[in-house]
């Protein structure tokens, strides 16, 4: 089966591992992030700030008859404020939000519309967290957003059953993510030395081998059920 994907989020991490994989098995890829880091005859790049609404509503998902199946891919995201609520900015809140789950929301939307009454298998697949199921200090927004992700996941279902869409935690990956997380000042995050052992310990999973596993859900949807799961409850 060969796949057209969309992924946002590809200058970096587990984005770009994403695109890089499927590009070696022969799908396309449209990058929708602020940067070009991949140069590939069958990547194509579009250049948007997610947090700007004006620069992405109007983003076309076509029906590429070269291709057997249709995917986005809800990648971007950010860690957002990491401070107890009463010190957070509050545009750094509403950036947050707008990141992380605003543009999700819409895209998905633009994604459906534009794809509607073609033949081909349609999957929606967002990179959700660990976060979103239980709390961590000073990571209201991350957790709220990632959360909201999963539940927006479940409602997809509810009203555009023929698309096939799953939220999906990644696990801790060795990304940027994690070293912004390592740089976080003590005094706001008191969780700070328990992520620092997660990378001194080597148990950061690599993004080639998340890349690994996404792509094989992306390729075959219909083996998974649930909409919303972590890649560690899954055997690959």
């Amino acid at each position: 089966m060969r796949l057209k994907l969309y992924i946002t989020g590809t200058s970096s991490g587990i984005g770009k591992a994403l695109a890089e994989r499927a590009l070696e098995a022969g799908h396309r890829v449209v990058g929708i992030s602020r940067r070009r880091n991949i140069d590939h005859p069958q990547y194509k790049h579009t250049r948007v700030d997610l947090a700007n609404l004006d620069e992405y509503v109007g983003l076309n998902f076509d029906d590429d008859r070269d291709v057997d199946a249709l995917a986005l891919v809800n990648n971007a995201g950010t860690l957002g404020d990491v401070k107890p609520v009463k010190r957070l900015h509050p545009e750094k809140v509403a950036h947050s939000y707008r990141l992380n789950i605003a543009a999700p929301t819409i895209l998905t939307g633009l994604f459906i519309d534009n794809t509607d009454g073609t033949a081909k298998t349609r999957t929606v697949l967002n990179i959700s967290s660990g976060a979103g199921s239980y709390p961590i200090a000073s990571w209201s927004t991350y957790c709220a957003s990632k959360a909201a992700l999963d539940m927006f996941t479940r409602v997809l279902r509810v009203d555009h059953p023929a698309v096939r869409s799953f939220s999906v935690g990644p696990g801790i990956v060795d990304t940027e993510m994690q070293g912004e997380i390592r740089r976080q000042p003590q005094d706001d995050f008191p969780d700070l030395r328990r992520f620092q052992d997660y990378k001194e310990a080597g148990e950061l999973a690599a993004p080639e081998e998340v890349a690994r596993k996404l792509l094989y859900i992306l390729e075959h949807p219909a083996d998974f059920e649930e909409p919303c799961f972590s890649l560690r409850e899954v055997n690959f």
